[in-house]
């Protein structure tokens, strides 16, 4: 069985195969590594009781690696990449540090998706 990542802020991003890309805080996920597998869920805690974990993909990591979080200005389509598409690079950025005790690194996960329908 896989680790599970939840996706709760980019569901129909993941749904619909454009996300390829996340951020997460840099003292997470330390040991994920290229080649290894994820099922990406709905929502991961704070489910209510007898409520279970909504499946949305599996896929296999294709790049982990910690990197400055303003590296998204150069990477193109950075913000699409990361199922917000609808942010500029500047308000992505606002957005995680206000989620991230402000951080100014991140984890900086990329995958590709192992089957079109879950």
């Amino acid at each position: 069985m896989s680790r599970r990542m939840s996706c709760s802020m980019t569901i129909d991003s993941v749904r619909d195969r454009t996300k390829t890309v996340t951020r997460r805080h840099p003292d997470t996920w330390t040991t994920l590594q290229p080649g290894d597998r994820l099922t990406l869920i709905e929502k991961g805690m704070g489910l209510p009781k007898g409520a279970k974990q909504v499946v949305l993909a599996e896929v296999e990591i294709v790049d982990v690696r910690v990197e400055r979080l303003a590296q998204i200005i150069n990477e193109p389509n950075g913000t699409a990449r990361e199922g917000l598409g609808h942010m500029s690079p500047a308000e992505f950025i606002a957005f995680w540090r206000a989620g991230h005790r402000m951080a100014t690194a991140c984890r900086r996960i990329e995958w590709r998706y192992l089957q079109e329908d879950t």
